[in-house]
C-alpha cells in the first residue's frame, strides 16, 4: 500500500512558511508501515489542486491533504476533492455545532463563512476538530482515500494522532503495536553517530535503526522502531538496543522523546542549586533569551548582559583591569574576562562569557570564544564555522549551554 502527502498552500510554495506537516505526517506514516512515495506542494488554486489530486489517486492508496480547509475563499481543498470524486458538498448539522461551540468558547460569534468548514463531500467520514475550527474528513472511493487534515501544525497533529492513524490501522489490518523511542544528541556530527553505531544500524530488525540530523538546531537523533503485540512487551526489546548505544555515546546523548535540551539544562541546573549568569557581545547568540525562556529559571538565573559597545564593559562589570583584546572584547581571553566579570557582578556560581566574530569574506570562518567560569578557574572554548554556515545563532547558543551541562554533569560525578 502506498501512501502520498499533499500539501495545500501557496504560502509554502513561495517560502512564506516552511512545510513541518509533510515532515511529521510522514514520520507517523512509518508506525503504521505504509510506504510514503511521493510529497508533493500545490498553491491555492482549484484546478491545480485538482490536477495535483487526480494524479496522487492514479498512482497511491492513501493521499493526505494538508491545509485548505479554512473558512476563506482561497480556502479549496473540499472543493477540490469533492469534484475530483464527482460528489457533492454537503452541509454537515453537526461539525457546524462543533465550530461554533469552539468559538463560543473563545468569546467569539461564529460567522457566515464558518458555514463552509462544515460541508464535506457526500458520503465522506466526517473528523471532528475539538482543539480548532476546521473539521476534515475521510473520503473512500474504489478502494482509495483522500484523508484532509487541517494546515495548522498543533491541529494537524491531534488529527493524525486521535484520527487518521487508527483510521489507518483498521484499514491495513495492523494488529501489532509499532513503538518507537527517539535518543537526542548534541556536539556529536551525525558520520560520527553512524561510525560507533554502524553495526547496530545494520544489523537491526527489531528494534530498526534510523539516524537523522536536525541542522537548524544542530541536533542528532537515532529513532529505535519496534514492532510487539503489545505496548508491554516493546521496552524487553528497545532497552537492551538502548543500553548498547547510550554506553557507546555517552553523554552526547541529552535526552529522549519529548525531552528538549533546554528542558534537561533547566531541570539540572534547579537539581544542583547552582546559579548563573551570562554576559556576551552583540556578536549574535539568543543565550540570554533562551536562558529566560527555561522553566524555573528564576531559581538559577541571576543575571543576563548584552554588551552592544565595549566601551561600557567595565563600568557594568565593575571591573578594575583594562579591557583584553585591545578594547575589542574579541579572543579567549576576552571571553573568559566576560565570564568572570558575570559571575563576580551577579554573585553567581557560574558566569558564561560569549564573544566572536563574524566571518564576512569567502574564506572566512565565524569565530566564537565561548567561557564557562567558576570556583575551580575558567574554561575557554573556541568553535568556528564556515563562513556560509546557516544556524550559527541556535549552534553558538546551544555549545554555550553544553559547556555548562558538561560542568553539571562532571559535578554530579
Amino acid at each position: 500500500m502506498k501512501a502520498e502527502i499533499i500539501a495545500v498552500g501557496t504560502e509554502l510554495l513561495l517560502g512564506q512558511i516552511v512545510d513541518t506537516n509533510s515532515a511529521y505526517i510522514a514520520q507517523q506514516l512509518t508506525t503504521v508501515g505504509l510506504d510514503l512515495h511521493f510529497k508533493c506542494t500545490v498553491g491555492d488554486n482549484l484546478e491545480r489542486i485538482k490536477s495535483t489530486l487526480r494524479t496522487a489517486l492514479s498512482r497511491s492508496d492513501f493521499v493526505i491533504t494538508t491545509g485548505g480547509i479554512g473558512p476563506t475563499l482561497d480556502d479549496l481543498t473540499r472543493e477540490a476533492v469533492a469534484e475530483v470524486l464527482n460528489r457533492p458538498l454537503v452541509f454537515q448539522l453537526r461539525l457546524f455545532e462543533q465550530v461554533s461551540d469552539f468559538f463560543r468558547r473563545l468569546g467569539r460569534t461564529v460567522s457566515d463563512n464558518n458555514r463552509k468548514q462544515a460541508c464535506i463531500p457526500e458520503g465522506a467520514i466526517p473528523i471532528e476538530n475539538p482543539v480548532g475550527t476546521a473539521p476534515g474528513f475521510i473520503a473512500e472511493q474504489n478502494g482509495k482515500a483522500i484523508i484532509t487534515v487541517p494546515g495548522v501544525p498543533h491541529e494537524m497533529r491531534y488529527f493524525m494522532e486521535h484520527s487518521v492513524l487508527p483510521y489507518l490501522r483498521e484499514k491495513l489490518g495492523i494488529r501489532e503495536v509499532i513503538v518507537s523511542r527517539v535518543l537526542k544528541l548534541f556536539g556529536i556530527g551525525e558520520s560520527m553517530v553512524d561510525e560507533r553505531i554502524k553495526d547496530l544500524i545494520e544489523g537491526g530488525t527489531n528494534p530498526t535503526i534510523g539516524l537523522l540530523a536536525h541542522t537548524q538546531i544542530g541536533e542528532i537523533h537515532i529513532r529505535l522502531t519496534v514492532k510487539t503485540p503489545d505496548v508491554a512487551s516493546a521496552a524487553s526489546l528497545i532497552n537492551p538496543v538502548e543500553g548498547e548505544i547510550r554506553k557507546r555515546l555517552g553523554n552526547f546523548i541529552f535526552g529522549a522523546d519529548e525531552d528538549t535540551f533546554e528542558g534537561v539544562l533547566s531541570a539540572l541546573l534547579r537539581q544542583s542549586g547552582l546559579t548563573l549568569a551570562a554576559v556576551e557581545t552583540s556578536f549574535g547568540s539568543s543565550i540570554i533569551q533562551t536562558l529566560k525562556g527555561m522553566e524555573g529559571s528564576k531559581d538559577f538565573f541571576r543575571l543576563g548582559l548584552t554588551l552592544v559597545n565595549p566601551d561600557m564593559a567595565r563600568p557594568l562589570l565593575r571591573a578594575a583591569e583594562s579591557l583584553p583584546g585591545g578594547g575589542e572584547l574579541l579572543g579567549e581571553e576576552a571571553a573568559g574576562w566576560l565570564a568572570e566579570g558575570a559571575r563576580r557582578l551577579a554573585g553567581s556560581d557560574l558566569g558564561l562569557g560569549l564573544t566572536g566574530r563574524v566571518g564576512k569574506e569567502k574564506g572566512q570562518d565565524h569565530l566564537v570564544h565561548i567561557a564557562l567560569a567558576h570556583s575551580r578557574g575558567t574554561e575557554v572554548l573556541e568553535q568556528r564555522w564556515p563562513f556560509a554556515m546557516r544556524f550559527i545563532e541556535n549552534r553558538m547558543t546551544k555549545m554555550a549551554l553544553s559547556q555548562v551541562r558538561k560542568f553539571l554533569l562532571e559535578a554530579r560525578g
